[in-house]
């Protein structure tokens, strides 16, 4: 009965570890898949970023602002109208990212038909993701 127990939680441990969206929970990857593919930021001058949002439930996100370049990297779930990003090395999502920030520590995008848009804090500004 012990070996038994010990190669289920082993056969687990492996699938869990197979999927980047699963090992940060089960909230990862449910959402609209129709929002699966690759975007680019608009309106937001002097600011590049691309995001790709993968049916596996993960994502890559990239972003060039002047000397600070952002890299990302995580599992995203979508709720109604609203996508979060999650990054790999935590749970939850810093409320005041911005391009100026250091690191990657999540987004949270609201849609738009077929846009992401977000809402840069302290800013006036929203950058909008199209997809290309």
């Amino acid at each position: 009965m012990f070996i038994a127990r010990m190669s289920a939680v082993v056969a687990v441990i492996m699938l869990v570890s197979a999927s980047p969206a699963a090992a940060l929970g089960p909230f990862c990857g449910k959402g609209d898949k129709s929002f699966v593919g690759r975007y680019e930021m608009r309106g937001v001058p002097e600011v590049g970023s691309q995001l790709v949002i993968k049916k596996d439930g993960s994502f890559v996100f990239e972003l060039a602002y002047g000397a600070n370049d952002q890299y990302g990297k995580g599992c995203w779930t979508q709720t109604d109208r609203v996508i979060a990003l999650f990054a790999d090395n935590g749970r939850k999502i810093s409320g005041d990212h911005t391009p100026d920030t250091r690191g990657f520590k999540g987004l949270v995008l609201m849609k738009s038909g077929r846009d992401l848009l977000w809402s840069i804090p302290g800013s006036r500004y929203t950058g909008r993701f199209k997809r290309f």
